[in-house]
């Protein structure tokens, strides 16, 4: 009915011009709102608008978008401005607009957008990325055959308190930061490689891997920190650092195991970036990830029990007895031998309670400022390989410095 009655839509469409309520064109051609939405909506679809681009104006230093455009319609939602002006509503946020009936009878309409800050986000937009969000997967395109003369081991190769973006009295950048730890995974996996083939390959992750948990660049627990990038740059590249070496230790043994040991610079950091790097490797049947919400986790590596903690808030004479008691205690009574590894000092410690061993890492992290108030310095910086028997346990230990 509305196709045949052209005069009608010639009507509206004059009547448009005035910049007048809906109600006044209803009044004006007598008929009722229903009928005026209906043919509002038949214009629309008939008439593809005519745009002109009149400016835009990006800042890319203030994060701002400043756009015009003469248009022959009024865009009336947040959705029809993004589309007319080329608005990403992913990455920008509209804060004003205005609209002008011209002379001619075409509009001129301004938009004022920001770049959208993570209080900007909502529970709602993250659920509409992952409805479409398809990881790539994890290509690697060789494998290191083993070699039929040497033994075949279990691995852990642990870096502990990497402290990636932190301010050191080096000058230390994410750059060369990257590098050294490029260095020393690589390091430890060459010298345990000489000497065995790798079944089964451990990787803890986290234990203080960022240096700091959140957008005011503060540890889990508030304390403020010194750092050499904002929150997000931080997060990004060491997503990229983990993934590469992740993809690299893959090649080099039949199973590769991530655990991801939750320090207290980076506790929920640390668990961000083992979930994404769990979706990131889905698909890839020889990953496997534990990174549940405890301080505590373990492995099992022949006849050896590994449990693992970050080594803040505790005593750690008081660990073999939560690992006995707790979760792990089947897996802790039936092993042969018993160890425990934890972090946080930021220097070597190994001792023996009662047949279980504990060894703190060093980090590979170079000093701060707190370090040098506090008189915490001259700590040897490196990773360490741990190598153990199916039968007899741990067999040897390489060491990468920095």
């Amino acid at each position: 009915m509305i196709e045949n009655n052209e005069l009608m839509l010639d009507k509206l469409q004059q009547l448009l011009k005035q910049k007048k309520s809906k109600a006044f064109y209803a009044e004006k051609l007598g008929v009722t709102l229903e009928t005026i939405y209906e043919l509002m909506k038949h214009i629309k679809e008939e008439k593809e608008p005519e745009i002109e681009e009149v400016t835009t104006r990006v800042s890319v230093e203030k994060g701002t978008l400043e756009s015009t455009r003469e248009t022959t319609f009024d865009p009336q939602t947040v959705e029809e401005l993004a589309k007319l002006h080329k608005i990403d509503l992913e990455r920008y946020k509209i804060s004003n607009y205005w609209s002008k009936l011209k002379s001619n009878g075409k509009f001129t309409s301004s938009i004022f957008a920001t770049l959208k800050k993570s209080s900007d986000y909502t529970v709602e937009d993250f659920a509409k990325f992952l409805e479409n969000y398809n990881p790539a997967k994890a290509a690697y395109s060789w494998k290191l055959l083993p070699d039929m003369n040497l033994e075949t081991v279990d691995v852990e190769l642990n870096i502990a308190d990497f402290h990636l973006a932190k301010k050191t009295i080096t000058k230390d950048t994410l750059l060369t930061k990257t590098f050294d730890y490029f260095s020393v995974v690589n390091d430890l996996v060459s010298k345990t490689r000489s000497n065995y083939n790798i079944d089964k390959l451990v990787f803890p992750l986290s234990n203080d891997f960022f240096h700091s948990d959140n957008y005011q660049n503060t540890t889990t627990n508030g304390t403020p920190q010194d750092v050499t990038v904002w929150y997000d740059e931080e997060y990004e590249v060491g997503f990229d650092i983990l993934r590469n070496t992740i993809d690299f230790l893959v090649t080099q043994a039949k199973e590769v195991e991530i655990v991801l040991v939750q320090g207290n610079h980076d506790r929920t950091k640390g668990f961000y970036v083992a979930h994404a790097l769990e979706v990131f490797f889905k698909g890839c049947k020889n990953i496997s990830f534990q990174r549940h919400h405890s301080t505590t986790k373990s492995v099992v590596l022949g006849n050896t029990f590994i449990g693992y903690h970050h080594g803040n808030s505790c005593k750690l004479d008081q660990l073999p007895l939560l690992f006995a008691t707790g979760k792990d205690a089947s897996a802790f009574g039936n092993a042969k031998y018993r160890e425990i590894h934890t972090g946080d000092q930021h220097h070597y410690m190994a001792k023996d309670i009662k047949g279980v061993r504990i060894q703190q890492l060093p980090s590979l992290s170079g000093d701060d400022r707190w370090h040098i108030d506090n008189n915490f310095v001259n700590s040897v910086r490196a990773g360490i390989a741990f190598i153990y028997h199916p039968d007899k346990g741990k067999i040897a230990e390489f060491e990468s410095r920095v």
